[in-house]
């Protein structure tokens, strides 16, 4: 009986977990937190993409000091925080703003990927945290949302039946 108890705490421990872990992750005012990865679109593909040179203490300042500026773009669609605290502003396909550069001292780096409409997943892959931005979430964030909280009280009431 006691056993049986312990494993039914480890299992539970195990589904609540990634809870935790989503709820420490950092909030960005106007974005959504979609986690580890770079952000890709229904297709998997990357966003085109513009850079600052300079690194920024934190998401919340790269969403607001850095890619709040691009925020009226049609073709804007949320940013890349990384691990090396590079922020990265992310467009539809060959629709980046023109930003202001020196050839000489740039103080933005630019690549055009094939990434086009609202973001609809992450690479998963370590290194940066992806960001939509909130006017493109609607129903793809409420549903994903839903669809975790759904699955992880499916398992709980499933265990204890």
């Amino acid at each position: 009986m006691a056993s049986s108890m312990l494993n039914m705490a480890r299992t539970l421990l195990l589904l609540l977990l990634p809870i935790t872990l989503v709820v420490a992750q950092e909030e960005v005012q106007g974005h959504l937190n979609l986690g580890r990865g770079s952000c890709t679109d229904q297709r998997g593909q990357f966003y085109s993409y513009i850079q600052r040179t300079q690194t920024f203490p934190d998401a919340s300042t790269c969403g607001a000091a850095e890619c709040a500026k691009f925020g009226n773009a049609a073709s804007y669609r949320g940013f890349e925080f990384s691990v090396t605290k590079r922020c990265t502003c992310l467009f539809d396909k060959e629709k980046m703003p023109a930003v202001q550069n020196d050839a000489s001292s740039p103080e933005y780096v630019s690549k055009n990927y094939a990434g086009v409409d609202a973001v609809a997943g992450t690479s998963g892959t370590p290194g940066a945290n992806c960001y939509m931005v909130a006017r493109d979430s609607g129903a793809v964030t409420l549903g994903t949302g839903l669809f975790y909280l759904s699955t992880v009280v499916s398992g709980v009431v499933y265990m204890f039946n």
